[in-house]
Order: C-alpha cells, then structure tokens, then sequence
C-alpha cells in the first residue's frame, strides 16, 4: 500500500478559477502548481479532505483468522493508510481476476465492503505477491473526502500564487526565493505551516478543517483487541503465530 505522502491526489482545479484564464491548461508549470498545492492542502487537513486513489490489502496473511480480521466471510472492514476514510471503491482483485461490481456492494457509512450472498470475501490475502498476481487480495479505493467549494476556492488561489511564484511575477505573495521548478515538478522551501503566513486565506480553512494541526487523521482502537493494547498492527497480535 503507498504511503501517503508518496501518493499524488491532485485536486480538480482548473486555470479559469485561479484567474489564469490565459494559460494553457497543459502547462506543465501550472500542471505542477495544481499538484503541489493540492498535496499541501491534504497535508493541512490531516488527509482528511482531498481524494486519492490507492490500493487497500485488508485482509491478513495467516491461513486462519478470526472473523473481525481477516476474511471468509460476506463483509471487510475497509481503512486507508494511517486509518483514513475510504470513500469509494472503484474495483476488487483476486489475482489477475476482477471480481463484477455487481458480485459487491460498498457501503460508505459503515465503510464496509459486502458481498453478494451466498458467495464469501477469501480467507486469507497472498502478501508475498503483487497486485494483479497469484492470489493477491486488493481493493482499489479512493479515501479522504472532495474539497467543497471553500476548499477548491482556497486551492485555487494557492495554485495561483505557486504559479506566478515560478513564474517570476512581482505580483506573487509568496517570495521570490519559494519555489523552484526541476523535471519533477514544484520544490516548495517553505514548511506548510510558513505558506499560510503569505495566503491567510489558506490559513483560515486549516484553523477550520484541522484547528488542532494534527499529522494525521484521528482513529479509534478497541481496548478488546490485543493489538490495539499493544499499540502494534502487526499480523502475530491478530492471529497468532
């Protein structure tokens, strides 16, 4: 599963609403800007606000589990990385094998991912191999929650000043020193805590969406799961051996 900083979740902002109607849309300065003011703004929020697709292995290694950890069953319990939420899921893998969207239901309330009786999710997930091979589990999600249009304003004047930043403006907030362009994309030097001293604008919804500045998003563990007591997830405190 990607860790989510390495995860790209560019939101869906275009040049009209940063007032760069001129700009071609394929830019690759602006295409950058998008992606990098996108990745803050999910940082900001604590992964909790913006969408990205990942890949969820939610089933554990071990052959026999019991049935609130792994598999075997109608229903799984579906968490992105870090306990975020998952929003959608898009497709389910055995393998090489998609399974039909009409043999699964997901339900976004209980985030749990169902299937259709009397067939039953796999026992176990093949850890060792990838996705799309042997008997590899994986559930193609998309976790966190679409910007609103607060969200989408607020980025959009980000993306903006990113931009004209890179782009040697006099009329950009942030200073000239900020941002620099390499074949990847856009390197910030501000921490994202220093950006929203330049746009108090983005300052403002993180105090809203995040007033505490977590990392990441919260999550809740039961004290009846020895892993939980233990602090670890790993795969001996579910199942043993």
């Amino acid at each position: 599963m990607a860790l989510l900083s390495e995860t790209s979740c560019p939101w869906p902002v275009d040049a009209d609403s940063c007032g760069l109607a001129d700009l071609d849309p394929q830019d690759s300065v602006f295409i950058a800007s998008v992606a990098t003011a996108s990745s803050i703004m999910t940082r900001l929020s604590a992964y909790t606000v913006g969408m990205c697709e990942v890949e969820i292995r939610p089933l554990n290694p071990c052959p026999e589990c019991r049935s609130w950890c792994c598999g075997g069953g109608d229903s799984i319990a579906l968490k992105g990385p870090f306990s975020t939420s998952v929003w959608d899921v898009t497709r389910v893998r055995l393998g090489a094998d998609e399974y039909p969207d009409t043999s699964w239901r997901f339900d976004r309330e209980s985030r749990m991912l169902y299937r259709v009786p009397p067939d039953v999710w796999p026992r176990k997930d093949e850890k060792w191999s990838d996705a799309g091979e042997g008997e590899a589990f994986v559930v193609d999600a998309e976790i966190g929650t679409p910007p609103d249009a607060w969200a989408l304003d607020v980025c959009a004047r980000l993306v903006k000043e990113l931009y004209l930043s890179c782009s040697g403006s006099t009329k950009c907030r942030l200073p000239s020193n900020v941002t620099t362009v390499s074949a990847q994309g856009i390197t910030v030097r501000l921490r994202d805590d220093e950006v929203n001293t330049f746009i108090p604008e983005l300052g403002a919804w993180m105090n809203a969406v995040n007033p505490h500045n977590a990392r990441l998003p919260g999550a809740v563990f039961s004290p009846d799961l020895a892993a939980a007591r233990r602090g670890t997830l790993s795969g001996s405190g579910c199942c043993g051996g």
